[in-house]
């Protein structure tokens, strides 16, 4: 037997341990609960407009669909979209090797191929034009978030490149009613083992309405994390630091009944810093480097009803700029500009069974890089597309779609797209459908003029590149066991083709590797997600989800790198008396490879427990990873780590 399969062997049973007091719990509570009513419960139910771009019930939504709504981000106050997806279905983290920055990753794709959203408006993956970096999750103040929709699945049909993996959309928050309302959030906290990691957060909201035509809102959130090293192994533990402030003020005026107009404007300054003297060999240059962002995005959204159609046009343009300083001689990295221009619009009626929808984009993309010709390149995007959700019957419906885009250097990729779902009864839905997805290559990946000068190698733009490409079929059901637990199960596997790497192309020049930008690689990823979720009393309620994944790279027959073979969350939440709560939370991450080296299996716990103060105060106290976990002391293949063990104190104000 090799030391990966007692590794991986290893780590399976390190994994029934740990679930086997909870699938105890679970069977001896399923004989009691088989005697319960078994309707479905609506008191949790939650809706996704990200999946058809019409309101759905997530449960008989045409797609894999979670919801995080906005008490529990009230509940985990995350500092940004990154810390908010954590214990989520699917959702894996990948490491960027630098500066311990990690990446979210969806049914195993990189976050590069997952698209993220601002109420439908796309964010650039930075993680994917600027190298080893994960700026994309801190655009919008968390404050300013209604709930986070996160559809699995490829939905190139309706969003077009990048949407292999899935979409990630935040929903703003809008004004409920005639009053005003405010809420002011403030987190501290600190490493319990006194090696620095010190913690701070301050956001407020707030919206109403000025007069009958005119509603307004605003939020702001200040952050800061302090870099951290262990000094025991410095290389492997390292984590930069961060300054975050970001604001947003938006509005919307009523025009009349049937018309409003929307605007809104979201800005952000945010560092990332880090002391190469606590990350790499001291014999080497020590220097310190800063990361400087510069975020910007506004948007204007004009929505209408004529008689039986539905219609929306937008027009909103994004702007980030990134520099970087290094001491100490360094040469810092180069300067990048990343700018998006974007017109779209949709109409949508129905048709006596059929809920036509169909709709446009125009988008300009535009780099700003000193290695491109003239120091910059654009491209513009055009796409038409059009989906009907036809009702076959009562309890069946078929949801379709096809779009077409034309990428100015590329050329022209249709993503096809057909759903079904099956009400087979009050209790249970059965679903499933198969999708095409695209991602453009990049405007560095694709330009005939771009030469980068690495430190040791030289990398150079391919006109000749095809987009990367997924194929997928998932087949998935939700179970209303009883009207208190809900169990989900989804079956998929995805083919991808021509995915993107640097390949060496010839013998080195002056010492120096060549390398150029190609399609290379195919991958099969095939898996089982499941999901339970039960509401034990008024009081209790155990939420679990579980990932387990195959992945092959086609080209090398390998396993693919940074793709744990299981995942598992589980979170129990208590609301009691007099104000009390409290949560326990469970992260699991299961065995993995990096260059065929095995990688342990680890889990993180987290504890918190709080009490509201009359109607207007929450206090909040709590321990993450309590276990102190420490990546560097199970695998030096780990090029991420986990905040050590973290004592906080929070304070929210609802007014």
């Amino acid at each position: 037997m090799s030391s990966f399969q007692r590794a991986d062997q290893s780590a399976q049973r390190r994994l029934a341990t740990s679930l086997t007091p909870l699938a105890s719990a679970l069977c001896l509570a399923l004989p009691a609960m088989a005697f319960a009513q078994t309707t479905p419960a609506t008191e949790h139910a939650t809706t996704t407009v990200t999946a058809t771009l019409q309101e759905h019930d997530t449960r008989t939504a045409p797609a894999s669909v979670s919801v995080i709504d906005r008490a529990q981000l009230d509940q985990q106050q995350p500092a940004d979209l990154f810390e908010a997806m954590r214990g989520q279905t699917g959702i894996g983290f990948n490491a960027t090797n630098t500066a311990g920055r990690r990446t979210l990753s969806m049914r195993g794709m990189d976050g590069k191929h997952v698209l993220t959203m601002v109420d439908g408006k796309r964010i650039a993956a930075t993680d994917d034009i600027v190298g080893h970096s994960n700026f994309q999750f801190g655009w919008v103040p968390m404050a300013a978030v209604e709930r986070v929709e996160i559809i699995r699945g490829p939905m190139s049909t309706l969003y077009g490149s990048e949407a292999l993996g899935g979409v990630i959309n935040q929903i703003t928050r809008q004004p409920k009613g005639d009053r005003w309302e405010t809420s002011v959030y403030l987190k501290a906290g600190t490493q319990t083992d006194r090696t620095g990691g010190n913690l701070g957060q301050a956001s407020i909201y707030s919206a109403g309405k000025v007069n009958d035509m005119l509603s307004l809102r605003v939020s702001g959130t200040a952050a800061h994390a302090d870099a951290i090293a262990k000094p025991s192994a410095p290389t492997l533990s390292a984590l930069e630091g961060q300054h975050n402030g970001q604001g947003s003020i938006g509005g919307t005026l009523k025009i009349d009944a049937d018309q409003s107009l929307d605007f809104n404007l979201m800005a952000g300054k945010e560092q990332r810093f880090f002391d190469t003297s606590k990350t790499v060999n001291k014999l080497l240059t020590v220097y310190e480097s800063e990361y400087d962002l510069d975020r910007r995005q506004a948007d204007v959204t004009w929505k209408a009803k004529f008689g039986d159609w539905k219609t929306q046009a937008r027009a909103y343009a994004s702007d980030i700029r990134i520099t970087n300083s290094a001491s100490n001689g360094v040469a810092p990295a180069t300067p990048q500009r990343m700018q998006e221009q974007v017109i779209d619009g949709f109409a949508s009626r129905r048709f006596g069974a059929h809920q036509l929808t169909t709709g446009a984009e125009v988008r300009r993309e535009k780099l700003t890089h000193s290695e491109l010709n003239q120091g910059s390149d654009g491209v513009t995007h055009q796409a038409l597309f059009a989906q009907d959700e036809w009702a076959l019957t009562e309890s069946l419906s078929l949801t379709t779609g096809l779009r077409a885009d034309h990428h100015a250097l590329f050329g022209s990729e249709f993503s096809p797209r057909a759903y079904l779902v099956w009400e087979a009864s009050s209790a249970l839905v059965v679903k499933g459908g198969i999708g095409h997805a695209f991602k453009a290559p990049t405007l560095k990946q694709m330009s005939g003029s771009y030469h980068y000068n690495g430190t040791s190698y030289d990398i150079y733009g391919n006109p000749d590149l095809k987009p990367e490409s997924l194929n997928s079929i998932e087949l998935g059901a939700t179970w209303q066991a009883t009207s208190a637990l809900e169990l989900q199960g989804t079956l998929f596997h995805n083919d991808v083709k021509n995915l993107i790497a640097s390949k060496i192309i010839g013998p080195k020049v002056n010492n120096r590797n060549q390398y150029w930008y190609s399609n290379v690689d195919k991958a099969r990823i095939t898996g089982l997600e499941l999901g339970a979720n039960w509401n034990i009393s008024r009081q209790w309620r155990w939420s679990n989800n579980a990932t387990f994944m195959a992945t092959k790279d086609l080209t090398t027959g390998t396993r693919l790198d940074y793709r744990p073979r299981v995942g598992f969350n589980s979170a129990i939440d208590w609301n009691g008396n007099a104000g009390w709560n409290a949560r326990v939370d469970l992260n699991y991450v299961g065995s993995q490879v990096a260059a065929a080296a095995p990688m342990p299996a680890f889990s993180v716990w987290n504890a918190s427990i709080g009490k509201k103060i009359d109607k207007t105060y929450m206090l909040r106290a709590g321990l993450e990873n309590i276990g102190n976990v420490d990546l560097a002391e199970k695998s030096p293949n780990f090029k991420n780590a986990e905040r050590g063990r973290t004592l906080f104190v929070s304070l929210q104000a609802d007014f």
